[in-house]
């Protein structure tokens, strides 16, 4: 999915390295299984070192460090998804993300679980503006979404998520307003494994008013992406799946066929954009994009497992409009008429590629 070339070329399932997000207790006695045995191989060895020079006895202090490496994430990913969720975490996805509202009880628990791993491990630092709870929640809202879906999955390269206060130019600066047209990046190069993302526009994104964008969904598709390159596919998307979505991407860029049913002009930019903004359709708006393009819908419910459409039957309808005299949506702290009201549509997020 990070490029058609790339997955046209991969016909076999390239096998994932690494623990899932969420740690079963079949994975925690496989890893402990496997970190004895290489702890007391690495016994043996120094045991024989020591036996032929007895200077090298100290090698056996090397099996429990041997022990303790291989078992020390695994342990880790345990103790962050028991440790009690803050309620203030649980109020924001209950009052911000409708994703998780649909969920029965034991995928919200689930999915609590997975937010508290994700912030266990990834930072979310800001530039030039504050981060509080709302924010990183929201952060690893778009990251757990995406990939909600699959049982055998991390995000092995990200390391941290840097908030700008709003859309950012190529410089990364943010005082240029005639050139400050970026809302996302997902950086490549001396930026692997960091994420950017505006403020403002990821509290938009999650407003009770928002529609299909959401720029935290966008960018960890993306991401995604990278990972699915990298690291092969997860072992819930069938390969024949992902050879389909090639030959659709080809298709539709090269004659669209679909830019009647709202999906912005963006999309059409590459396959990656394509794909990061099919995303967000598909988790923002699940059921316009089933009932205007069954068969794309159909194609990205194999590609990401999951059938948010079917969830969006549960999730309780918005009682309230913004008000013009309201706060803005966006976060801004200014009235919805003084800000995005009115406000001239600014172009879709970037990726460096």
């Amino acid at each position: 999915m990070r490029s058609s070339v790339y997955f046209a070329a991969k016909r076999t399932r390239a096998p994932r390295q690494g623990f899932p997000v969420l740690v079963t207790p079949e994975i925690d006695r496989q890893n402990r299984r496997f970190s004895l045995a290489a702890s007391a191989g690495v016994a043996a060895l120094g045991a024989a070192a020591g036996w032929l020079y007895p200077p090298l006895w100290f090698g056996l202090a090397l099996a429990p460090v041997t022990y303790w490496f291989l078992r020390r994430r695994c342990l880790r990913r345990r103790a962050a998804a028991r440790r009690p969720f803050p309620p203030e975490w649980r109020d924001v996805l209950e009052r911000r993300v409708r994703f998780y509202s649909a969920l029965d009880d034991t995928q919200q628990e689930r999915f609590r679980q997975m937010v508290s791993v994700f912030l266990d491990e990834v930072r979310v630092t800001g530039v030039r503006t504050d981060v509080d709870d709302t924010i990183r929640v929201l952060v690893a809202a778009g990251a757990i979404i995406p990939i909600f879906g699959f049982h055998d999955w991390e995000y092995h390269r990200l390391g941290e998520v840097l908030i700008y206060p709003g859309a950012f130019d190529q410089e990364y600066q943010t005082e240029r307003a005639a050139d400050a047209n970026i809302l996302g990046l997902t950086g490549l190069g001396h930026l692997r494994g960091v994420v950017i993302l505006s403020k403002q526009s990821l509290l938009a994104g999650f407003a009770e008013t928002a529609g299909a964008e959401n720029v935290g969904v966008h960018e960890f598709a993306h991401l995604v992406e990278q990972e699915e390159v990298d690291r092969g596919l997860p072992p819930e998307v069938p390969v024949e799946v992902v050879r389909q979505w090639v030959g659709y991407v080809a298709r539709e860029l090269a004659h669209p066929s679909n830019r009647g049913v709202g999906i912005s002009d963006y999309a059409y930019t590459n396959e990656h954009e394509f794909f990061a903004v099919l995303s967000e359709y598909f988790f923002g708006s699940p059921e316009v994009l089933r009932a205007k393009a069954p068969a794309l819908y159909d194609l990205l419910r194999k590609l990401f497992h999951q059938d948010p459409a079917a969830l969006a039957r549960h999730v309780p309808r918005a009682r309230h409009r913004a008000r013009p005299n309201g706060p803005c949506p966006c976060g801004s702290g200014k009235k919805f008429q003084d800000c995005c009201l009115h406000a001239p549509a600014k172009p879709a997020r970037d990726s460096e590629s």
